[in-house]
């Protein structure tokens, strides 16, 4: 994996994504309860929003841990972060944790792309005491999250159908039915509770500049690049692809701003 050039783009609308998914941190952070002094295993915080939310949680007294596996993100992060966290470069999955380190785990949309999920979750669980809560955020089916299927739709339009998506393969959609977020999490020694919202992402801007966004990291951009490796793409279908968008997001105005509707687990477990 060449990690700076995946991470590149996503540093370049760093505040545009933390912005947009402002109401997923607020619910994860609710749900999680973080307290005063508690150290916290933060996993996969990319380039560490959910960091500065745990550390302002835990205070002064209390730490939090972050392990990010592409190190341009843990760069990133350590940049933007303040003395009570600590950002470690490794894969949840497989990183020796010390055992028992933990009062509490939280993720933010990190959790997703674990080649072998149940293994993953019972490693991160044996860095945990016992009794500990893992808390995660992670998005629901395609269909009801048109930030995903919205852009991917219109790029297909233009270009036609890209790869079959694969419900199983990691990636953003891979825990998005509950009855398998369940299983994995069973199979780990995790009991979880998992809790479905309809939310309303935040991003900032006009539609010309949400669409920009989506240009730069979204569904469509990855049809796009594939189309390119292709030979393919014209400058009439990118234009196609940013027109398109721009209608979607302008139909999804609401006082002025782009809102984007959104399903979310928010899922619950314990140790």
């Amino acid at each position: 994996m060449d990690w700076n050039a995946m991470a590149a783009p996503w540093l370049r609308v760093e505040a545009e994504t933390d912005a947009a998914h402002a109401p997923l941190r607020d619910a994860l952070m609710r749900r999680a309860a973080l307290a005063p002094g508690q150290h916290v295993l933060d996993i996969g915080p990319g380039a560490g929003i959910s960091l500065l939310d745990a550390s302002r949680a835990v205070g002064p007294t209390g730490r939090v841990t972050g392990i990010e596996i592409a190190p341009p993100f843990a760069e990133r992060a350590r940049a933007r972060v303040p003395g009570n966290v600590d950002v470690i470069i490794g894969d949840a999955a497989a990183y020796p944790f010390p055992p028992a380190g933990f009062d509490a785990a939280i993720s933010l949309l990190g959790v997703m792309f674990f080649a072998d999920p149940v293994q993953a979750f019972a490693n991160i669980r044996t860095a945990c005491k016992p009794g500990t809560a893992l808390t995660f955020a992670c998005w629901g089916p395609p269909d009801a999250n048109p930030w995903f299927s919205m852009p991917a739709r219109i790029a297909a339009g233009v270009l036609g159908k890209g790869a079959p998506f694969d419900p199983d393969a990691p990636g953003p959609m891979a825990l998005a039915d509950p009855a398998k977020i369940d299983r994995i999490l069973s199979a780990a020694g995790w009991s979880a509770e998992i809790a479905t919202e309809d939310m309303l992402l935040t991003p900032l801007g006009t539609p010309d500049e949400v669409s920009a966004l989506q240009l730069t990291i979204g569904a469509a951009t990855r049809r796009m690049r594939d189309a390119e490796e292709e030979g393919v793409l014209t400058d009439a279908h990118k234009e196609a692809i940013r027109s398109g968008l721009v209608d979607g997001f302008a139909g999804m105005l609401t006082d002025g701003a782009v809102r984007v509707p959104a399903r979310i687990h928010i899922v619950h477990a314990t140790a």
